[in-house]
């Protein structure tokens, strides 16, 4: 049964459920859900399919259920995310394209954290400094060919 509504003026409603019960609205193939400005131009666009939840909005965003904290948004120029901590599961870890900037890079405990470039040379750079700290243990650097250790104005 195919069956479309058009109405020519916006349509405002409510919908109740019982309490506990859940609002399910289904299609054989998406539900779309659209908003439009006060003089009907679509202005952002929900799309549940079988396959994936599409959003083109301006700026979308993700709201912790409890004090309302955003944990994730996007837009056009950026994508931020709001969580007190970022967790990569992947056994791949993650790749990032361009530069990474972060107060704190840690592995989880027991693990160890590795930072690589499998084909090109890494870089760590910091106006004030650069520190490697092994507290409770060696420090250990390896390379094929030579290693220096530079310092254009002070001692080594």
């Amino acid at each position: 049964l195919n069956s479309t509504s058009i109405f020519c003026s916006p349509i405002y409603f409510l919908i109740h459920v019982a309490q506990d019960t859940p609002l399910v609205l289904q299609s054989d193939r998406n539900v779309t859900v659209n908003a439009r400005n006060h003089m009907g131009q679509l202005t952002g666009q929900l799309t549940v399919g079988a396959d994936a939840v599409e959003a083109q909005c301006k700026r979308f965003e993700v709201r912790a259920s409890e004090g309302g904290k955003v944990l994730f948004s996007a837009d056009e120029d950026e994508i931020v995310i709001g969580a007190d901590r970022l967790k990569v599961t992947g056994t791949e870890g993650a790749v990032f394209g361009h530069s990474v900037e972060t107060p704190h890079i840690r592995a989880e405990p027991s693990q160890d954290l590795k930072l690589e470039s499998p084909t090109r040379s890494l870089v760590m750079e910091a106006p004030r400094g650069v520190q490697v700290n092994a507290a409770a243990g060696e420090l250990k650097a390896t390379c094929r060919k030579e290693l220096h250790l530079q310092s254009t104005e002070g001692e080594v």
